[in-house]
Order: C-alpha cells, then sequence, then structure tokens
C-alpha cells in the first residue's frame, strides 16, 4: 500500500491504487466481517486484492493463497464474495446505456456511422467442462465455452452484457433470446426510442453487428447487395471494430477470461460479470491496457447464416429498408446526421 507507484499497482491490478481504494469502499458494506473471539477477520482491503489478483492474472487459488500467506479455502471465497457483490452492487450503474444518448450516437457518427448507439457481437470464454459432461457446452473448436454477448459504445464501455448461454450455440440464436433484443424491439432500451425521419424511412436508434447477427429494423449488418451499399458497409466495419477492440481489452487485463476457468457451473456468470464491470470501471478512470500484457488472440467461430430462424419476414423487410435509406443517404454525400 505505501511502496508501489501507480505502474506496479496497474501491473498486479490493473488500476491505480486510488481506484482499488474506490472499489473497497463502495464493497465495504457487503464485504466487511466482524471480529469475534476467536479470530480477527481479513480487512476488506486484503480481500479485495486476493480477488482482484486472481482477476487480472488468471492465476490460481493455490498460487494466491501462497502470495497473500492465507489459506486456498480463503482464497476461493474471498474471490466469489467479491464477484457476488460487484455484481450486485455495480453491475446497474456501470453496465448501461447512460442518460446522454446524443453522446453515444456522436461518438458512432465520427467513426462514420450515424444514429448507432452500440456494437454488438459474441466472446467465447473457455470454461472446465461441468461434471464431465463436455458435449453440454462444447463448441465447434472443440472446447467447453460459455458466450458473453457485449453491447459496446464507440469508446469501448459496455452498456449491456448477457452471459450463460453455452458456447454450442449460434450467435443469433443466444442475441433473439436475449434480453437486450426483447428490449430493443419493443423500443424500451432507449428513452423516448428517438426516430429519425429518412426521405420518409423511420430510422429507430440502430445497433451495428457482423453478418452473423439476424437482420432488425433497428439492427444493420454488413451487405453487399449494391454498389451503393459499399460505402456503409466500409463505415459499419470501421464502427463494429469497437466492441472487438473492447473484447480484446477485457480479456488483456483479466486474463482469467482467457483460461479455462476454475469455478463451479453456477459461479462462471458472476466471475464474468465481474470482470465486464471492472473492465468498465478502468475505461472510465482512463487506465490503459498496458503494452507489456499480451492481448490474446479471440476465438473466432464462423457461424452459417440463420436469418430465416431468427427474423420473420416482417422484420427482415423492414430492416432491409432502413439499410436501404441507410445506404442512399451515406452514398449521396449528403451532410452527415
Amino acid at each position: 500500500m505505501e511502496l508501489w507507484d501507480d505502474h506496479a499497482w496497474m501491473m498486479r491490478f490493473r488500476m491505480t491504487k486510488v481506484t482499488f481504494l474506490e472499489l473497497v469502499e463502495v464493497l465495504r458494506p457487503r464485504l466487511q466481517r466482524q471480529t469475534t473471539t476467536m479470530r480477527a477477520p481479513l480487512s476488506v482491503e486484503r480481500r479485495v486484492a486476493v480477488a482482484v489478483c486472481c482477476l487480472a492474472n488468471g492465476c490460481s487459488y493455490q498460487v494466491a493463497s501462497d502470495l497473500f500467506g492465507i489459506g486456498r479455502s480463503t482464497v476461493a471465497a474471498s474471490v466469489m464474495e467479491f464477484c457476488f457483490a460487484v455484481e450486485v452492487e455495480l453491475l446497474s450503474k456501470t453496465v448501461c446505456l447512460g442518460p446522454d444518448i446524443g453522446l453515444v450516437m456522436e461518438g458512432f457518427r465520427k467513426l462514420g456511422f450515424p444514429h448507432c448507439i452500440g456494437a454488438i457481437d459474441g466472446s467465447h470464454i473457455p470454461i472446465c467442462a461441468p461434471g464431465g459432461r463436455p458435449d453440454q457446452y462444447g463448441n465447434r473448436k472443440n472446447f467447453s465455452s460459455i458466450l458473453l454477448q457485449g453491447t459496446v459504445d464507440a469508446s469501448g464501455h459496455f452498456i449491456d452484457a448477457e452471459v450463460g448461454w453455452s458456447g454450442k450455440n449460434h450467435d443469433a440464436f443466444v442475441f433473439s433470446h436475449s434480453a437486450f433484443c426483447l428490449a430493443m424491439d419493443a423500443g424500451s432500451l432507449v428513452p423516448g426510442n428517438l426516430c429519425l425521419d429518412l426521405d420518409g424511412v423511420l430510422v429507430p436508434p440502430l445497433v451495428i453487428a457482423d453478418s452473423a447477427y439476424p437482420m432488425r429494423p433497428w439492427l444493420m449488418k454488413p451487405s453487399t447487395d449494391a454498389e451503393h451499399h459499399r460505402n456503409l458497409d466500409r463505415c459499419l466495419c470501421r464502427a463494429r471494430n469497437s466492441v472487438e477492440r473492447c473484447f480484446g481489452h477485457l480479456k488483456s487485463r483479466w486474463q482469467c477470461l482467457s483460461r479455462h476457468l476454475q469455478v463451479r457451473e453456477q459461479n462462471v456468470v458472476s466471475v464474468v460479470t465481474a470482470c465486464v464491470v471492472l473492465h468498465n470501471i478502468c475505461e472510465e478512470k482512463g487506465h490503459p491496457v498496458l503494452s507489456s500484457l499480451q492481448s490474446p488472440a479471440e476465438v473466432r467461430i464462423e457461424s452459417e447464416e440463420e436469418e430465416d430462424v431468427a427474423s420473420n419476414a416482417g422484420q427482415l423487410e423492414a430492416g432491409k429498408r432502413v439499410l436501404e435509406a441507410l445506404a442512399r443517404y451515406m452514398a449521396s454525400g449528403r451532410t452527415p446526421l
């Protein structure tokens, strides 16, 4: 606490001492334990340090036990209690769209894509096959994983994260059954559901994705059907890179996500969720991803199109109308929206 400078804190905990202590104070009411006649509990500072160290470095409970001089079971309990506390206290406050929708849209407009609130994609998180059942979570790359469906803004902050679907599921299936999709279909995620009239076509707040996702009036993906779509496709792909960078930063900071998570099946969601929250906190504080932390290669599992399954005819046609209106507008060279 007294000897390390900010670089040393960033190397070990991915955050500065100031950010660490702020996190401790937010979680103190949930993590504080009473002193008994038998023994004094670990301080909240030490419990948070143990948990963040394990998440950041992907070290085993035994290694953390040796580092901090506490029992292996105490390490395991500290990690899970920390993740549960982060999920309860900080998830809804940290992983959200935020009140200034205009600022979010401005970020994507600067990247060349108008009227957009987020970029969505899925990332596979390796896990240990629970209970000797590799088929339950086995994906097409022959390892067990769960899917993290993340939606991020132009600056790389998660505005939504849904975790828990088996890695054997198609991205389009997970998307169409997600709470995020249902909220956007209902027009309830963005306050007021601000629509833009573009040459007679009402354009709702947009989300961008790759070709694996189904068409929606509010979900845009690359299309090479016509010459005048090329500018739209180029801008969409450039803007969608924000979600790819975000996943890279997430797994670079919290390296437990790049290895098979050594936690019980029922605890996987809380651990991944806590890492997403901590990522947003570090991004908000302006903490960089250190160059010495090598970004792991993102596991790409190419998906066949499942548009007929995940989109009905009405959504598909409405989405194509919005896409066509955007393509014409962007090809015309008119003032950016």
